[in-house]
């Protein structure tokens, strides 16, 4: 017989029902665990900035999706730190993200994350290296979109080829 196990919050409520999605803005200290679905895809004036972000996500241990396009300057370190809080992570959209290159990329494929969609447009950093290192570790990975990828070869369509069954 199955038997599915919920968390229950203090108030009697599933801890999956307390779960929120935040757009276009960083979630607020009493949100912060309870964000399992963060975008931020509006440019806003003043921009997202980095340091902002990555402060917000160590204390966001549940994220499954993460949408930082609307976040100009994000950089491999915030990369690193998402990797490591949001062992969840599922989806990944990083597109325009210009100032993360294979460094925070490789972080990602090195967690062993359930990554199922990974959109890289864009991301004009990355190389085969990181390309090849996701097509062969994260094997739940049904979509992925490199598009706008200058220093892509047929190596990392190879390996692409090749890894992701």
């Amino acid at each position: 017989m199955y038997t599915e196990h919920l968390d229950t919050t203090e108030d009697g409520s599933s801890f999956h029902e307390d779960m929120i999605k935040v757009v276009n803005r960083l979630p607020t200290k009493e949100e912060h665990r309870r964000v399992r679905h963060l975008v931020l895809q509006n440019r806003n004036e003043p921009p997202f900035q980095d340091d902002e972000l990555a402060n917000s996500l160590k204390a966001c241990p549940h994220l499954e999706t993460v949408v930082l396009s609307g976040v100009p300057d994000l950089t491999d370190r915030t990369m690193v730190i998402l990797a490591k809080k949001a062992i969840n992570l599922q989806n990944v959209d990083l597109t325009g993200c210009d100032q993360v290159t294979d460094v925070g990329v490789l972080e990602l494929a090195a967690k062993s994350l359930p990554l199922q969609s990974l959109q890289l447009n864009g991301v004009t950093g990355i190389t085969d290296t990181s390309v090849s290192a996701i097509a062969k570790t994260c094997s739940r990975l049904v979509e992925l979109e490199l598009c706008d990828l200058a220093l892509l070869t047929p190596v990392a369509v190879r390996d692409i080829w090749m890894f992701s069954r």
